[in-house]
């Protein structure tokens, strides 16, 4: 089943999640700590809360997965909804955390949030880009000749392998990150 045309709502959320993924590349690529960061933070939280809200509205395709028979696929509240309001979630512990990084906790949760938020963003991108773009499925489709679904493509899974690879190197740059400034920020308070 293919995605069905989009709506005003659908334009809103695919509008917003433009917005999302071009503010989190640049938040994520660009200097921590200095006086943009936190209205490029508020530019990716307010354009992830719109994404993210409006995907309570869309219900083109969606997965249900039911114990012990065949998933349902259709326009369901399903999987991609359910994986929605958590990512939702992310974003907003993200903002609660960004300003208590006095707090350890905070310091390597708001990363850690945003970084997982930013990665099931562009996961559900790669998935609607392989779900709407006809000339994406097709060369999919001389890639995996026998797919049936978009979900059986071998290039889907390969650019969800990068995005997961990149996400885990960007986990581990944020994580190191945050300890070497804890790290210098103990050592100043020492002297």
């Amino acid at each position: 089943m293919t995605p069905g045309p989009i709506t005003p709502i659908g334009w809103l959320h695919t509008a917003a999640c433009t917005v999302a993924l071009i503010a989190g590349a640049i938040q994520l690529t660009s200097a921590k700590r200095t006086p943009a960061h936190p209205l490029r933070g508020s530019v990716y939280f307010w354009s992830t809360v719109i994404a993210y809200g409006t995907t309570l509205f869309l219900f083109s395709v969606d997965v249900v997965v039911r114990r012990g028979e065949k998933p349902l696929i259709g326009p369901y509240f399903g999987v991609f909804h359910w994986l929605a309001m958590f990512t939702l979630l992310l974003v907003v512990l993200g903002r609660v955390t960004a300003n208590r990084q006095d707090k350890a906790f905070s310091a390597y949760a708001h990363p850690i949030f945003m970084i997982v938020s930013y990665w099931l963003l562009v996961g559900g991108a790669i998935n609607e880009a392989f779900g709407r773009l006809g000339w994406l499925q097709e060369l999919a489709l001389r890639i995996s000749p026998t797919a049936r679904t978009p979900f059986e493509y071998h290039l889907l899974h390969w650019f969800q392998y990068a995005n997961h690879t990149v996400a885990l190197v960007a986990l581990v740059a944020a994580i190191s990150g945050v300890r070497r400034w804890r790290r210098a920020a103990s050592q100043l308070v020492c002297t």
